[in-house]
C-alpha cells in the first residue's frame, strides 16, 4: 500500500510540473519573455524519453508529416541561400531554432499528452486561464489609461504585457472563438457556462479595447466555422451583425484613421510580390524585408504567406498551403466536436496569419500555430484509434475535450 500510494504521490508531482511547464509557456509565448525558450527547451528534452510506442502513434506521425512538408522546402531554400553566398541568407542557428520551435515542441506537447501527463481538458483550463489573464491585465491597463474614455478609445489601444495590441488582440479572438466552442458542448455544465459567458466577456471588451479590425476578422472565421450558416435564422444572423459593423465602422470616422496604415500595408506587399517575382525559388531569408534594396514602409510584409514567400520562395509556400488543406480536410472529414472546435481554430489563426504574422519568425504567432496544428494532429490520430478499435462510425456529437 505504501508504494501505491508514493507512486500516486510521485504521479501528482509530475503531471503538476507538466502543468507549470505547460502554462510557463504559453503565457511566456504571448509575452515573449525569455522563459519561452526555457520552457520550450523542457518540452522538447522529454522527447529523449519516448520510445517506439510514440513514435509511430498516428498523431506522432501526422504532426511529422504535415511539418516536414513545408520545412523541408524552407531548408533547402536556406541551404540554395548560402551555396550562392546570399548576403541576406538565413543563418542557420535561426533556421535550427524554426525547427525546434516547431517540430521539436510539437512532437514535446504530443508525447505529453501520449503519456497522460496531463489530459486535452487539462491543457485546455491552463490555455483558457493564460489567455483570461492576458485579457485582464489588458483591460487593468485600459481601464487605469488616464484618457480613458468612449471617445479616446480607438486611440489607446492596449495591450497588456504583450507588447502589441495587434497580437494582444489575436490572442483574445482565439480566446473567444475556444469559449464558444466550449459553451456549445453538450457536456458543459450551468456553473462552467456562467464562467465561459464571463470569458467571452474579457476577450470581447480585449479585442474592442485593442482596436484591432484583423482580430474582429479573426474572430468572425472561428466563429461562422464552429457555426456554419446553413439556416436562414443564422443567415441572417451573420447578415444583420456584419451591416451593423461595418454601418458603425464608417460612421465613427476610424476608417479615416486607418487610412495610413492600409495604405502602408499595401506598399509593403506590393514591395514584397516584386521581390519575390526576383528570387522565387530560393527566397531572399528570413527577416529580410528590411535589407532589400529599394523596401519602403514597414519593416515586414505583414502577411504570412508573402513573408514566406519571400524568405524562402514559392515552392515553400505551396508546401505549408498543401499542408494545412490537409490538416483541415482531417479535420472536416473526423466530424467530432474536438475537431470542429480545432479546424475553427486554425482557421482563425490561418486569417490573422494573412493580415499580420510570420510563421517562421513571429513568437506571437508561431507559438499558438504549432499548437493548434499539434492538437489537431492529436485530435485526429485519436479518432483514428478509436475507429480501429470499435469499427464505428465517427459521432459529431463528441464532446470539444474529448479525445
Amino acid at each position: 500500500m505504501t508504494s501505491l500510494y508514493n507512486n500516486r504521490r510521485g504521479a501528482t508531482h509530475v503531471n503538476l510540473a507538466i502543468a507549470a511547464l505547460l502554462a510557463i509557456f504559453f503565457f511566456s509565448t504571448a509575452a515573449k519573455w525569455a522563459t519561452t525558450h526555457i520552457a520550450g527547451a523542457l518540452i522538447v528534452l522529454g522527447l529523449f524519453a519516448a520510445r517506439r510506442d510514440f513514435w509511430l502513434s498516428p498523431p506522432a506521425r501526422t504532426y511529422t508529416v504535415v511539418s516536414l512538408m513545408w520545412l523541408l522546402p524552407v531548408i533547402s531554400a536556406t541551404a540554395l541561400q548560402h551555396a550562392q553566398d546570399l548576403v541576406t541568407a538565413t543563418l542557420w542557428s535561426e533556421q535550427a531554432t524554426l525547427i525546434l520551435r516547431i517540430l521539436g515542441v510539437g512532437l514535446g506537447i504530443l508525447f505529453i499528452l501520449h503519456k497522460g501527463w496531463i489530459s486535452l481538458r487539462q491543457f485546455t483550463i491552463i490555455v483558457m486561464g493564460c489567455l483570461l489573464i492576458h485579457g485582464l491585465i489588458g483591460i487593468g491597463q485600459w481601464a487605469l489609461h488616464p484618457d480613458t474614455g468612449l471617445a479616446a478609445w480607438r486611440t489607446i489601444r492596449i495591450e497588456g504585457i504583450v507588447g502589441n495590441p495587434n497580437p494582444y488582440s489575436f490572442y483574445m479572438a482565439l480566446g473567444l472563438v475556444l469559449s464558444a466552442a466550449l459553451l456549445h458542448d453538450d457536456s458543459t455544465t450551468k456553473r462552467q457556462r456562467l464562467a465561459l459567458w464571463a470569458s467571452i466577456a474579457v476577450f470581447m471588451l480585449g479585442i474592442v479595447g485593442s482596436g484591432s479590425r484583423g482580430a474582429v476578422l479573426t474572430a468572425t472565421a472561428g466563429i461562422v466555422v464552429l457555426f456554419p450558416p446553413t439556416t436562414p435564422r443564422r443567415i441572417g444572423v451573420y447578415f444583420l451583425t456584419l451591416g451593423s459593423l461595418v454601418v458603425a465602422y464608417l460612421a465613427s470616422g476610424w476608417h479615416d484613421i486607418d487610412t495610413y496604415s492600409d495604405g502602408t500595408r499595401v506598399a509593403a506587399l506590393r514591395f514584397s510580390l516584386e521581390a519575390i517575382s526576383q528570387r522565387p525559388l530560393g527566397g531572399w531569408g528570413f527577416g529580410s524585408y528590411i535589407h532589400i534594396p529599394g523596401h519602403s514602409g514597414i519593416n515586414a510584409p505583414h502577411n504570412m504567406l508573402a513573408d514566406l514567400a519571400l524568405s524562402s520562395g514559392v515552392i515553400a509556400v505551396g508546401a505549408f498551403l498543401l499542408s494545412t488543406a490537409l490538416v483541415s480536410y482531417q479535420l472536416l472529414r473526423a466530424r467530432t466536436r474536438l475537431t470542429s472546435t480545432l479546424l475553427a481554430l486554425l482557421t482563425s489563426a490561418f486569417v490573422a496569419g494573412t493580415l499580420e504574422y510570420s510563421v517562421l519568425s513571429s513568437t506571437h504567432f508561431r507559438g499558438p500555430w504549432m499548437l493548434i496544428v499539434a492538437l489537431a494532429c492529436y485530435a485526429i490520430g485519436s479518432s483514428r484509434g478509436l475507429n480501429d478499435k470499435t469499427h464505428t462510425a465517427r459521432s459529431p456529437r463528441k464532446g470539444v475535450l474529448s479525445s
